[in-house]
Order: structure tokens, then sequence, then C-alpha cells
């Protein structure tokens, strides 16, 4: 039974974490069906359906800036749209409008490598009855189904091409995000010196600046396995 509003706070691996991720894969799962249907029927309604996915994230991105952005929510520390998942909302709805391959192939790969860790170990701690958690899920939610649905419906196959330069970019932006918190002591990227109140991966890898180079290495071997699916398929090409 789904959890009530009156539950008190988000906690990960708790009976509402599991009903949310559940609900998000069952969304992922029908979206990604519907537009292939659609595909087949004809390309109008398919188009109509990633353009109305590309906007949901505009949409929910401008929605969580103007709710951290109000005085009341407003920190330095986590207000400014700088984590790989606030971009990440930009790079959807720029790969499902514009069609750039690009922001495609780093969509895929953010999705897979960064976005999905999301839904392992949420950095949440507002429940049901806070726009945060509604806020938080539509993000995470918006970015995942971009991507499946660029892999199905839109059929895009990363190349390896596509995985070097996502891959530089992430790094470089992983890189920038690390200067910006050393020198504020904010955690931006997670890669800071401080770390989430909530539990996550980063808990495992030690102190900062150690579990920098864990993360670069995790993440390197999170691209490979990430393209190897489609490492075949593009010797065929």
């Amino acid at each position: 039974m789904l959890a009530t509003i009156a539950e008190p706070g988000f906690h990960a691996f708790s009976a509402l974490h599991y009903e949310s991720v559940a609900v998000c894969v069952a969304l992922i799962a029908f979206i990604a069906w519907l537009g292939c249907y659609w595909r087949k029927s004809g390309p109008t309604a398919e188009t109509k359906l990633r353009r109305s996915l590309g906007w949901f994230n505009i949409f929910v991105y401008v929605a969580y800036l103007a709710w951290l952005w109000q005085p009341r929510n407003f920190t330095w520390e986590r207000s400014l749209p700088l984590e790989f998942c606030d971009m990440g909302m930009l790079v959807a709805a720029g790969a499902l409008l514009l069609h750039v391959r690009w922001l495609r192939g780093l969509l895929y790969f953010w999705a897979t490598v960064f976005t999905f860790q999301a839904y392992l170990t949420p950095v949440l701690r507002q429940g049901l009855g806070t726009p945060d958690f509604w806020l938080f899920w539509g993000a995470h939610l918006g970015i995942e189904a971009a991507a499946v649905y660029d892999l199905t419906a839109g059929q895009f196959r990363p190349s390896f091409d596509d995985t070097i330069r996502s891959y530089v970019l992430s790094f470089y932006y992983a890189a920038a995000m690390m200067i910006l918190d050393v020198l504020t002591g904010w955690n931006y990227g997670y890669v800071g010196p401080s770390k989430p109140s909530t539990i996550t991966i980063i808990d495992a890898l030690g102190e900062f600046p150690l579990r920098v180079l864990w993360m670069l290495l995790i993440a390197t071997a999170g691209f490979a396995i990430a393209w190897l699916p489609w490492a075949r398929s593009e010797k065929r090409v």
C-alpha cells in the first residue's frame, strides 16, 4: 500500500523509496512503449510525445528553481542549478527537442552512470507531502524517461565517439565543480570536501580528496560498461 502523506520524511531503502522507484520504472516503461507504438503508426504522434517529454524536463527544471530560489528555501550550498541532474534536465530537453547528437550521447551516459544513482541512494529527506519530494522524483523521472525513450522510440545508438566525447565533457564539468567546491566548501557534483547528509556510495569511498579519485575510476568504468552493449553492433556497421 502506498505510503501516506502523513509519513514523516523520506528514508533510503524504506517502503516509500521502493514504491517511488517502482512508479518511476512503470512510467518510464509505459512512455517508451507508447513512443514505439506511435512510431509504427506514423511520425506525427511520436513527435508530439517526444516534444512533450522534452518540455516536461524544462517545466520541472523551472519549477525546481522557482522552489529552491524562494527566500525561505534558498541556500548557496544547494540552490544553484549546478548538479549533474540539474544540468541533466536541460540535456534531456535539448536531446529530445533539438535532436543534436552530442546531447543525445550525453543524455544516455549521464542517465546511465549518474542519474541512475539517485534511484539507488536518493539524496532526499522530505516526504510525500512536500514539493521537494515531487520535484526530486519528477526531475529524475524526466531524465531517465528521456534517455530510455531516445534509445527505444528514438532508436539512438551510442558510438565509441559518443562515449569519449561525453566522458570528456563530464570530466571537465566535474573538474569545474571540484574547484568551486574546494573554494567554497560546497559539494556540487559531490566532488567537494563535504558529503551528503544521506546514505550514498560516497560514504564507502573514504575521505576527500582520495574519494574523488575513486569516483573518477568508478565513472570511467561506468561509461565503458554503458557503451559495451552497443560496441558489437557498431563494429558491424
